[in-house]
Parts: C-alpha cells; structure tokens; sequence
C-alpha cells in the first residue's frame, strides 16, 4: 500500500482554518439564541460532525486509505449518528437530566 499521502496545500488549509473558526463562532452564537435545548443540542452536535468531517477530508485522507480503514470510519459514523439521536431524544422528551 502507498502511504505518500500528499500534505493539504497551504491554500486548502487555510480554507479549513477558515471554515473550522467559522463554525466554531457559529457554535459559540448558537449559545446566546433562545431555542429549545433539543435544537441547541442537534445544531451543535450538527455543526461539530461537520468539523470533524472536514478535518478527516482536508487533514486525514480517508479516501486514500485501505478499504478496512474506511469501513471502520463509516460504522463509526454510523454509531455517532445513533447516540447524537439518542441525546436529542433523551433532551426532548426526558429533560436531559
């Protein structure tokens, strides 16, 4: 297998770095909205995934990776998925606590 996995270019970085602090800002201003807890807790677990999943396209190259590598990321995905739904329920209809 090649492991030459070429570095992200400086420009490719940098627009992660962008969208990374982008998002984050949109997490910390969520904080100041008045939602229900259900929505605070889907839209910051969504925006979180959607750096995570940025950070694994631009910094890890798991499209390059054996295919028993990526079966691992997907079913962890895929779990993730069930216990982020299974917060939102628990803060829904339970009162989270």
């Amino acid at each position: 297998m090649n492991h030459e996995s070429p570095a992200p270019t400086i420009a490719a970085a940098f627009l992660a770095l962008l969208a990374l602090l982008a998002l984050t800002a949109t997490t910390v201003a969520l904080a100041f909205l008045e939602l229900p807890p259900a929505v605070h807790v889907a839209l910051a677990m969504s925006i979180a995934a959607i750096k995570a999943g940025l950070v694994v396209a631009v910094f890890m190259h798991l499209m390059r990776e054996a295919p028993a590598t990526r079966l691992v990321a997907l079913v962890s995905v895929i779990l993730l998925s069930i216990l982020m739904l299974l917060v939102v329920v628990d803060v829904r209809h339970l009162g989270g606590g």
